[in-house]
């Protein structure tokens, strides 16, 4: 009887260990997590900016500045992965529409469709590799 609760319990140790493993791999590193962070937050603090009607280049300047520099850590921050061409040629599409925006002289509309594309190159990206 003993060898049987010490098998059960050591079976659901056993277990539970292996669900907290795979969670901490499946997490991932805090650098990632934090560009992506980040991105999402410069995008939101441009959609906020873009509805107040504050779309002047000096308002603008700061966020896509973020946006840019970041651009440059996708690589450094997620590289290897499956399809590591696949994922530069995105971040260089991502970089592209950044640089596009960056240093426009905009009126909101146009921020807008800046915007989109944006979030466009970044939807592409998510899609292939995040699945």
């Amino acid at each position: 009887m003993r060898s049987v609760v010490a098998l059960a319990v050591g079976l659901a140790m056993g277990g539970l260990l292996t669900v907290i493993g795979m969670n901490s791999l499946r997490k991932g590193t805090a650098y990632p997590n934090g560009v992506m962070a980040v991105m999402a937050a410069q995008m939101g603090h441009l959609e906020a900016q873009r509805k107040a009607g504050a779309c002047s280049a000096e308002d603008l300047a700061a966020p896509l500045g973020t946006l840019a520099a970041l651009g440059n850590d996708l690589e450094p921050a997620f590289l290897p992965t499956a399809d590591n061409a696949a994922f530069s040629a995105l971040s260089g599409d991502y970089r592209a529409a950044v640089d596009a925006a960056t240093g426009a002289v905009l009126d909101c509309k146009q921020l807008e469709v800046k915007l989109d594309a944006i979030s466009a190159s970044c939807k592409a990206c998510h899609q292939q590799f995040k699945g």
